[in-house]
């Protein structure tokens, strides 16, 4: 299959999940007209009939028709659940064409439930009597329950599918194999506290500044440091424009001395050398 395929599936799937939200019946939709409850995804089961679908081993009216190829190690089988099932066994019959249950060997420990979705469980090592190119069919079991039929009780429902051993080297296939259910399609509700008219702008505020985890992102961390660096550096200019008035402020006493009184005693001094060299005549 490719991707496109795949792609494929899903929508329908998931159209089909939103059908059964409408309790559709046994008839309607995937469920009743391709398939019972559960069919098989990969590999390729046989033609379903609503008529035989409850008849073992293998629920169809149909034998043999085409066969998948199917590795000898790590293989896996992939469901569509279309509805709720329990009980959910694989079994394995190593023959051309089974016919009766005892043939069958459970392959696969029983799953008690599924959801409705997509489901996929790998299968036990092959055993080594088994070689490349034998043929075998896969076997599903499970009990469901049609709201038409028998009254909503549980039925017990067959499918098969029926492939050819391989050597898992000689095995390219890509098989559909995930895990989801039909509520991992459902949209998310919207916030009942938002408004039609004007956006949540709070909300968006708080999205920005963390994340799911709670944790400041990149962005927020790298905004906080620019505005450390930028308030630092306003305080280191508010700290250098004070230091700088104050030191202009504060001249030293001798700058401010009054002329005159530096005029007296510079004559002073001059006098007290006249006198002592007696060239100043006495008074």
């Amino acid at each position: 299959m490719t991707k496109f395929t795949y792609l494929a599936l899903l929508v329908a799937v998931s159209g089909s999940f939103t059908a059964g939200e409408d309790n559709e019946v046994h008839g309607q939709g995937a469920e009743g007209t391709v398939q019972g409850p559960v069919a098989f995804l990969w590999p390729t089961d046989r033609p379903w009939s609503a008529v035989t679908d409850n008849i073992g081993p293998c629920g169809s009216s149909e034998g043999v028709s085409n066969r998948t190829n199917f590795p000898l190690s790590q293989g896996s089988v992939a469901l569509t659940i279309a509805d709720e099932a329990w009980n959910v066994a694989f079994s394995i019959a190593y023959t051309n064409s089974p016919t009766v249950q005892s043939q069958f060997t459970q392959q696969v420990a029983s799953v008690a439930g599924v959801e409705s979705g997509h489901q996929c469980y790998k299968v036990d090592d092959i055993p080594n009597t088994v070689a490349a190119g034998s043929n075998a069919t896969i076997q599903l079991e499970y009990w469901s329950n049609i709201d038409n039929e028998l009254g909503g009780r549980n039925q017990t429902f067959f499918a098969c599918a029926d492939i050819t051993f391989v050597e898992a080297a000689d095995f390219s296939t890509q098989v559909p194999c995930f895990n989801v259910t039909s509520s991992d399609f459902n949209l998310p509700e919207s916030s009942s506290t938002a408004t039609a008219d004007t956006p949540d702008n709070t909300g968006a505020a708080s999205d920005s500044s963390s994340n799911s985890n709670g944790k400041l992102t990149s962005g927020t961390i790298a905004g906080i440091a620019v505005g450390v660096v930028v308030a630092s550096l306003l305080v280191i200019g508010v700290v250098a424009f004070v230091v700088f008035r104050r030191r202009n402020n504060q001249t030293p006493d001798h700058e401010y001395q009054p002329s005159g009184t530096k005029a007296m005693a510079e004559a002073a001094s001059d006098r007290d050398l006249a006198l002592a060299q007696g060239s100043v005549p006495t008074v």
